[in-house]
């Protein structure tokens, strides 16, 4: 067997902060050492053994990145100087992305100097460990006497829609539920689940199976470890069952304890997003939360305050309980803004205060157009319209009631995605986002001055242009003659980026015009174009 010491990821070298599913598993991480490379005729190979002695322990479990179609894992133990037979590994695959699961457990506690794992795919494949960790299990509670349920009536928070287990096909909890609320429920607790990505609802569906299985079957649980589950457009999924199905889960079914923190779990509700939201873990996992997931995710946090009575600011993620990046670098400063946002929908409620829609569309140089229209009115005292991009957010518009209508968008600087919301403003401080509309604003590969619009203008007229490096920007008018009959800019702007001047031309006579864009760099002019521009009053 012909051996490549290929040091493709140092894990020794790494930050023992796990990410999310494995953190879930595990009590004690576990660095491992470099990986070695195997070619074994047709087959890969990938050994790594675990660098630090290991605590005493039921199983391990494992992280990780795999391409292609074929992969298998086995395991074995160093104790007194030998090593055990190999013994095979539980493996369980994302269905939208590389990432996997695997684990060996036993139900006897163990103690070894060292483990070797051994994971095999083909040829022309790769596979790699991010994370790995012990695990102790300990014989589980039985059901408490006496848990306090919550008697609430009058509601101001409507339930989100929610994907029960049956829709997912979930497997039969194994033993007997114990109450999560001993005697109250306490805590609400985000996680993300550092890959096994879902954006569709057959995604979603199929990966809320894959993770009940790999928790059941790989980690040995009696079922899924979380509550609930989001998928990237905030569609909410049933984890555990609830105490008494025939409850709706509308009026707040008494729920089962979880699995999801690690010596926290009771009173501890568990949401975890599917996707991967912190970008140190690797080129895979840059998951921002969509406004949607937001939305919803806030609507779930009001939902379980109200029904369990679970103070707004007792939530928490993954990060606060264990030393795990969860719910990754991209949600966790979310939180306090969530809390403040559970709060003021607690008071103002989620019923909808109407439906719209909201179309949006880009021209060549980054002029958005968009129009909406007003399908139900239940409480509308004003609408807004704001634009969210990657130079934050913008209002561009308030109107009274719920009136349709147009507008044009000159003033965009970033290319990249654009989104619009459309929003609906009731009595007091209720605001709901009716309806959103995303458009991709293109860049340029060289300097731009587009032709003004409306042309022709009579009491404005508004001119783009797009700089490809920075520098001292000039716009002049000349009338027909050639002479200069104003100027506008005069001030310095970025590259890469699209810029909007509106001309004020109501004082200018009716006639044929001309504008001119001066582009000086830091040594010298750099650009210089102009367009005609016609007047009328």
């Amino acid at each position: 067997m012909h051996r490549l010491l290929l040091a493709l990821l140092c894990l020794g070298c790494a930050n023992t902060a796990t990410g999310q599913l494995i953190a879930d598993v595990i009590d004690t991480p576990v660095r491992v050492s470099p990986p070695v490379i195997e070619v074994a005729g047709k087959m890969r190979h990938v050994r790594v053994q675990s660098a630090v002695a290991l605590p005493a322990f039921t199983g391990v479990a494992f992280q990780g990145v795999a391409t292609g179609d074929t992969l298998a894992g086995w395991l074995r133990f160093e104790t007194d100087d030998s090593w055990s037979d190999w013994a095979p590994l539980y493996i369980v695959r994302s269905y939208t992305d590389a990432a996997f699961l695997a684990a060996f457990r036993k139900d006897s506690v163990r103690t070894a100097r060292r483990f070797e794992l051994l994971l095999e795919v083909n040829e022309g494949d790769s596979a790699r460990v991010i994370h790995a960790g012990t695990f102790l299990d300990s014989s589980s509670p039985s059901p408490l006497e006496g848990v306090q349920e919550q008697e609430q009536d009058g509601f101001v928070i409507i339930a989100p829609e929610l994907h029960d287990r049956e829709e997912w096909g979930a497997e039969p909890y194994r033993g007997t539920p114990v109450p999560l609320n001993q005697p109250h429920y306490e805590k609400k607790t985000l996680h993300h689940t550092a890959g096994f990505s879902a954006v569709t609802l057959a995604e979603g569906l199929e990966q809320v199976r894959r993770i009940q299985d790999f928790h059941q079957n790989g980690r040995g649980w009696s079922d899924i470890g979380y509550h609930f589950l989001m998928d990237q457009e905030g569609r909410l999924y049933q984890g555990r069952p609830f105490l008494n199905e025939s409850i709706p889960f509308d009026e707040g079914p008494p729920l089962v304890r979880g699995a999801h923190v690690g010596g926290n779990n009771t009173g501890n509700v568990g949401v975890s997003l599917m996707g991967c939201y912190h970008p140190p873990e690797g080129s895979g996992c840059r998951d921002a939360m969509t406004e949607a997931a937001k939305d919803s995710l806030v609507v779930t946090f009001a939902y379980l305050s109200e029904r369990y009575s679970i103070d707004p600011e007792a939530l928490r993620g993954h990060r606060d309980f264990s030393n795990t990046a969860c719910p990754g670098d991209n949600n966790y400063p979310l939180l306090s803004t969530f809390v403040e946002q559970v709060e003021d929908l607690l008071i103002t409620g989620n019923a909808p205060l109407g439906t719209a829609a909201l179309s949006a569309a880009a021209d060549s140089i980054g002029v958005v157009v968009l129009e909406w229209r007003f399908l139900a009115d239940a409480g509308i005292a004003s609408h807004s319209i704001v634009r969210a991009d990657a130079d934050g957010e913008a209002l561009l518009l308030e109107r009274p009631g719920a009136s349709d209508g147009e507008w044009t968008d000159a003033f965009i600087q970033s290319p990249g995605p654009v989104t619009y919301l459309l929003k609906a403003h009731g009595s007091g401080r209720r605001v709901q986002t009716l309806s959103r509309a995303t458009v991709q604003v293109g860049a340029q590969q060289t300097y731009l001055l587009a032709q003004s619009f409306p042309n022709p203008a009579s009491a404005q007229a508004t001119i783009r242009y797009y700089l490809q490096q920075p520098g001292v920007v000039t716009l002049h008018i000349f009338d027909a003659a050639g002479r200069r009959v104003a100027r506008f800019v005069e001030a310095y702007r970025d590259k890469d980026a699209w810029h909007a001047v509106t001309l004020d031309t109501s004082r200018l006579a009716n006639g044929a015009y001309f504008y001119q864009l001066h582009v000086v760099g830091f040594t010298d002019a750099v650009f210089q174009a102009s367009h005609p521009l016609v007047v009328l009053h």
